[in-house]
Formats: C-alpha cells, sequence, structure tokens
C-alpha cells in the first residue's frame, strides 16, 4: 500500500497479497490539542463507565491529573493507582511493578487505562491482557514504538521477555503535552523508529536463510513510517508540532505492523537485542534505566556498522567453516559465558537455547548451504542499508546518545551484546549470520575499537 496512513489500519481487517489476513482491534487515534477532554465521551461510545487508571509519579504529574478532573466533571467513576518513580532513572517494567498494580486492581472496573508511554504501557496492556479487559491509552510523549501494540516486553526473573499484551482500542495524545515531552524522550522515540532499518533487514535476511515468514505490504509500511521520521528528526529539536506528529504516526504504524504480523518482528532485531542486553546488565549492576530508545539507537549504528561491512565482504571459505565447526558449538564453554554474561537469567538463555537450537550442528550446517547458494543476493540485501555514519550523525543533530559511552554502557557490556546478545531470543539476525559464517568474534572486536572509549 502506497503512503500508509494510521485511519485505513483502523479496527480492520483484509486479505494481504502474502496469503495472509491481516487485523488490528485498534478503533480510535485522537492527536489533537485538549484531547483528554473527549476521554468521557470516547469511554461512552465504546461503552465502558469505571476505568482503573495508572500511571506513575511523572505521568499523573504531566496528564493524570487532567484525566482525573476530566472524569470526576464527567460523573465518571474511577480507581487512581501512581507507581512511584525511582529518584533516579527510569521505572522498570518488572513482576514487583505489576505486583503492585495487581494489589491495587479495582475488580469492578471495566477497562484499564494507562497514562505515560513507555514502562507504564506496557504494565497497563499486559495486566488488561491477564485480567481479560479491554485497554485504552493516555500517552504523554512519543518515546517508543509500543503505542498499540499487542505485545509487551517485561523484565521477569531479570530476564526481558516480550509477552502478549492487550492492544488498545484507543489512543488518546494532546498535541501540546506530546510536542513538550523533553527532548531526550523526542529523540528516544525517533531513534526507536530509525531502529526499523535494521530490523527490516534482519527480517528479510532471515526469509532468505531460513524461509521465515515475510510481508512486503508491512515491511512497506514500515518503511515510509521511518523515511516519514528520517526527513522530520530536524524538526525535533525545536519540538516542532509537525515533526512530533509524523513521529507519533509512525510510531503508531510500528504498533500496527506488529499487530498485523502477529508478533514483534517488523519491528525488533539486532537492535534491540543490543538494548535489552544492556537493561539487563543495568539492573544487574542497580544503574539507573537508561530509555529504551535511547539505547535502540546506539544499537541500530552499531548493527547498521555490521551490514555495511558484510556488504563489502569477500565471499567466506564455506569449506574452512565447516571443518572448525566443533570448535564453536554450545557446550560447557558456552555454559560457562552465558553464566558470566546473563548472571541471574543465564538459566532462563541456556533453556531457551536447547529449546530452539540456534548454535546446534544440524540447523548451522543447514544454513551455511543456504547462505553459500545465496551469498550474492545476502550482499545485496546488505548494500541497500543506509551507512552507519548516516544514522549516527542523524542522532548527533537530534542531540541523542549515539555511542554507548554516552549512557555509560562500558566496553565490556558492547563487546559481550555484540557476541552473545544474539541469545536472548530465538530470532534470525545479522549477529546470527555473522556466527554461522564465524565471523562474529572478529566483527565484535572491530565494532568495540571504533566505537568504545
Amino acid at each position: 500500500m502506497q503512503n500508509p496512513s494510521i485511519e485505513q489500519y483502523l479496527n480492520c481487517s483484509f486479505t494481504c497479497d502474502c496469503g495472509r489476513t491481516h487485523k488490528s482491534l485498534f478503533a480510535h487515534y485522537i492527536f489533537e490539542t485538549g484531547a483528554v477532554a473527549k476521554l468521557p465521551g470516547l469511554l461512552a461510545q465504546l461503552g465502558y463507565s469505571r476505568p482503573y487508571l495508572i500511571s506513575d509519579t511523572h505521568t499523573r504529574e504531566i496528564a493524570g491529573v487532567r484525566v482525573e478532573e476530566v472524569l470526576d466533571r464527567a460523573g465518571i467513576p474511577f480507581t487512581s493507582h501512581v507507581l512511584k518513580s525511582p529518584e533516579n532513572g527510569d521505572l522498570a517494567a518488572d513482576e514487583y511493578a505489576l505486583g503492585s498494580v495487581a494489589m491495587a486492581n479495582d475488580r469492578e472496573a471495566d477497562i484499564i487505562i494507562s497514562i505515560g508511554t513507555g514502562t507504564i504501557n506496557d504494565i497497563g496492556r499486559y495486566f488488561s491482557h491477564i485480567t481479560g479487559r479491554p485497554f485504552l491509552l493516555v500517552a504523554t510523549a512519543p518515546s517508543m514504538d509500543g503505542l498499540v501494540s499487542g505485545v509487551a516486553p517485561l523484565i521477569f526473573h531479570n530476564m526481558k521477555i516480550t509477552f502478549p499484551a492487550q492492544e488498545p482500542l484507543a489512543l488518546i495524545c494532546d498535541s501540546e503535552i506530546m510536542a513538550n515531552a523533553p527532548l531526550k524522550m523526542l529523540a528516544a522515540g525517533a531513534a526507536d523508529i530509525l531502529g526499523k532499518y535494521n530490523c527490516l533487514l534482519d527480517w528479510k535476511l532471515s526469509h532468505i536463510v531460513n524461509d521465515e515468514y515475510y510481508c512486503d505490504t508491512i515491511a512497506g509500511i514500515m518503511r515510509t513510517a521511518v523515511d516519514r521520521t528520517m526527513e522530520s528528526t530536524k524538526g525535533l529539536a525545536s519540538h516542532d508540532s509537525k515533526a512530533v506528529s509524523v513521529l507519533t504516526e509512525a510510531l503508531v504504524l510500528s504498533g500496527i505492523a506488529m499487530d498485523f504480523s502477529e508478533n514483534s518482528r517488523p519491528a525488533s532485531g539486532a537492535e534491540h537485542h543490543q538494548s535489552h542486553y544492556w537493561e539487563m546488565q543495568f539492573l544487574f549492576d542497580g544503574i539507573p534505566a537508561v530509555l529504551h530508545g535511547t539505547k535502540v539507537g546506539i544499537g541500530t549504528v552499531l548493527m547498521l556498522e555490521l551490514y555495511n561491512r558484510l556488504a563489502q565482504m569477500e565471499k567466506p571459505d564455506f569449506d574452512a567453516i565447516r571443518e572448525k565447526i566443533g570448535d564453536r558449538l554450545t557446550g560447557e564453554a558456552w555454559e560457562k559465558e552465558m553464566h558470566r554474561c546473563y548472571r541471574e537469567g543465564a538459566e532462563g538463555i541456556i533453556a531457551l537455547e536447547k529449546k530452539a537450537g540456534k548454535n546446534d550442528r544440524e540447523g548451522l550446517l543447514r544454513r551455511l548451504a543456504v547462505i553459500e547458494a545465496r551469498w550474492d543476493e545476502i550482499q545485496e540485501l546488505a548494500k541497500t542499508a543506509p551507512k552507519a555514519a548516516e544514522i549516527y550523525q542523524v542522532l548527533e543533530e537530534m542531540g541523542a546518545a549515539k555511542r554507548p559511552a554516552d549512557v555509560g554502557i562500558p566496553r565490556q557490556y558492547v563487546y559481550d551484546s555484540i557476541r552473545y546478545g544474539k541469545e536472548l531470543r530465538d530470532r534470525y539476525t545479522i549477529l546470527q549470520l555473522m556466527w554461522d559464517i564465524d565471523g562474529l568474534k572478529e566483527e565484535a572486536e572491530k565494532l568495540v575499537e571504533k566505537y568504545c572509549e
């Protein structure tokens, strides 16, 4: 579809050229000044009368108080639960936050409303899913791509895991609140969208190597959203309302794309694995969290650099690679590395590998045969990747973090995330390809040398 817009995908269902039927329950999108005032009418239209409001200390101040006042004036009863934001860093979407929301739950509430964007959105969507109630989001910043998606990345037992979640029936965005969000949040949202350049490459790469399902329509929706965001990034620095509108629409389209594919594949690749790995390390070390999109932007630069290198690479000696397979398959040494890198989360990583077999001999030999036969096609794909330097420059112009040291990510964590970040998910990406052709260790060393202090 050309020039995709949110309106054409609201509450839609259509049979796609890919052979699947794509559906989205997301039905109402309000982006205007004073949008919160429309909440009572929207609730009445949807048939709900008693919301359970979830916010944190910051988002309640930004929009939560306004929501409560609007509901009070309309005579709509509600329960409001405010999660306490940490003094440093951001609230984590973990089992403790969810436990707090569950303990304060209003069982008579017939709809869940999150007031926030990232963590609060993830918590509300997941709580809505497990309690079987509909969900509505009042956004406070265009800072992440899961505004309307049907999955939620949550931290459970120190592992970042993507869980099924309830996509919102409606998204309410007050344009003034969104445009006045801190620049770091606008930059984080844009960086999250720019990461789609990489994840779309990863998705297509997996289609080539693993014959994974791939949809040109979904990829096209996402690619157009990314290109539009790229063109508007300069306006974000001045909080330009049009640029913020373009960014918000891109973030919403990203969530719709995930709904259409029924997973996060169109919006998450190796760049997200970097972000998730670093987030886990920060949790282990008790370091305040960094915005998800901020980390994704840094990971995007690193992963696009890998694609740029792949585009120029000589065809590997596949016979030599096969001869050395036994030296790097998972075993005792690999498990020791998983315990070093993933610490409290290591057993989850090991269990995932036993189930997925990403690194076993049979799977590797099969993939090597495909990679060898389709090497030219893989390189042509790599040549379509934006230059890492271009994305680096855009991040710099937005005042966003662009190097790991900008947000306190140590050199060792970067090296480990490149070498072992792929173990977080059973998902084929540029990292797995580099491991398959026995080049990941060398490339990790080169990337660290270039991008780390």
